[in-house]
C-alpha cells in the first residue's frame, strides 16, 4: 500500500463518518470535487462500486460497508504504529484542536494551557470557546468539553468531574432582601437568570428528606453570559443559580454568599469527549491528564470555596 492508498482510505473514512463529501473536504481540507475524485478513484482501483450517490445522502453499498470496517481497523493500527515509532519521551508534535463552553475554558482551561504548552512546545493547540454543541467530529475537534448529559455511539465521554450549582447572592443583597429558608421563598426574590428557556425559570431542588421541589422563579434580567452574571450578582441585583465552578473564587472571598445549603440542586457531569477509535492519540491522552491534574479531584472549585454541604451529595460520581 502506497501514501496515495493510504490517504485514500482516510477520505474514504471521513465521508462515511461525516456523512457527506463537502463535510470531509472541509475537514481535510479539500475541496468536495477533489474528494470525490478521491472515492471514484479508489472504487477504479478496487474495481467495485463502495458508495451510493444521489442529490440528497451518500449511502454505503454492501461491499462497502465490509471495505469500511477493514479501513477503520487498518488505520487506527497504523496510527497506533506511528505512535509507538514516536517514542514516550519524543515530544508531542501537530495540531490539537479543542473544543469547549466558553466560561469554563476561560475560568479553568485558558489559565492552564501556558503550562500545558510550556510542557509541550512543539505542539499547538487550537481551542474554541463556544456554548454552541458544535458536531466534533464533522469540524474536526480532536478533544471536546461538555457540561450535562450527552450521548454519541461516534464518541468517546469520560466524566471528569461533577457539574453542582448553588443559589448566591451578596451578602448586602440577603442583608437588604432577607435569607429564604425553603425553596418556595425564592419566588419572592429578584433571579437572574441564564437564558431565557422555560426550564431555566423553573429550579429543581431536592429536600433534606428527598422530596422533589421545583420552584418557578422571575426576575427583571436574563441573560446568556456568564460574566455579565457575575457582573449584577456583585451590584447586588438579584439572586442566583450557578455553577460552584463559575463562582468558587467569589464564595471563597466572601463577596458572594451561598443559601439553602441544606437542598440539592442535581448536578450535571463535567465530561470530555473525544471521537470513537481503537486508538486514541498521545496528544489527546496529555490534555486529558494533563487538564484532569491542574483541575484536581476533588476540583479546585470544591477545594478553595467554603463548605457547602447537600443533601444528597456526597463528593463526586464517576
Amino acid at each position: 500500500m502506497n501514501l496515495e492508498h493510504l490517504s485514500d482510505l482516510r477520505i474514504f473514512d471521513h465521508v462515511v463518518r461525516l456523512g457527506s463529501l463537502a463535510a470531509a473536504g472541509r475537514v481535510l481540507g479539500h475541496s468536495a470535487a477533489v474528494v470525490s475524485k478521491r472515492i471514484q478513484r479508489l472504487e477504479e482501483q478496487l474495481r467495485t462500486r463502495l458508495l451510493t450517490r444521489s442529490t440528497r445522502q451518500l449511502r454505503l453499498t454492501e461491499t462497502g460497508m465490509r471495505f469500511h470496517a477493514h479501513c477503520v481497523r487498518i488505520l487506527a493500527e497504523i496510527a497506533e504504529a506511528e505512535d509507538v515509532l514516536d517514542a514516550a519521551d519524543t515530544p508531542l508534535r501537530g495540531a490539537l484542536r479543542v473544543t469547549a463552553p466558553t466560561a469554563f475554558g476561560q475560568r479553568h482551561i485558558t489559565p492552564w494551557l501556558p503550562t500545558f504548552l510550556a510542557a509541550h512546545p512543539t505542539l499547538k493547540v487550537e481551542l474554541e470557546l463556544s456554548d454552541a454543541l458544535t458536531p466534533i467530529i464533522a469540524e474536526g475537534y480532536d478533544v471536546a468539553l461538555r457540561i450535562g448529559e450527552q450521548e454519541d455511539s461516534e464518541l468517546v465521554g469520560q466524566t471528569l468531574w461533577q457539574d453542582r450549582m448553588v443559589v448566591v447572592a451578596t451578602p448586602a443583597y440577603w442583608a437588604h432582601h432577607g435569607i429564604p429558608s425553603t425553596p418556595g421563598q425564592l419566588a419572592h426574590h429578584n433571579a437572574i437568570l441564564f437564558g431565557s428557556r422555560e426550564t431555566d425559570h423553573h429550579w429543581r431542588f431536592i429536600t433534606p428528606n428527598g422530596q422533589t421541589e421545583q420552584v418557578a422563579v422571575s426576575g427583571n434580567l436574563s441573560c446568556n453570559m456568564c460574566d455579565a452574571v457575575r457582573t449584577t450578582l456583585l451590584a447586588n441585583l438579584g439572586l442566583a443559580r450557578r455553577p460552584l465552578w463559575d463562582v468558587w473564587d467569589l464564595l471563597a472571598e466572601k463577596r458572594l454568599q451561598a443559601v439553602l445549603t441544606e437542598y440539592s440542586i442535581p448536578p450535571r457531569p463535567i465530561r470530555l469527549f473525544y471521537p470513537s477509535r481503537v486508538f486514541v492519540p498521545r496528544k489527546v491522552l496529555a490534555f486529558r491528564d494533563g487538564l484532569k491534574k491542574w483541575i484536581g479531584n476533588p476540583p479546585v472549585w470544591e477545594q478553595s470555596a467554603p463548605p457547602v454541604e447537600q443533601a444528597g451529595f456526597s463528593g463526586i460520581r464517576k
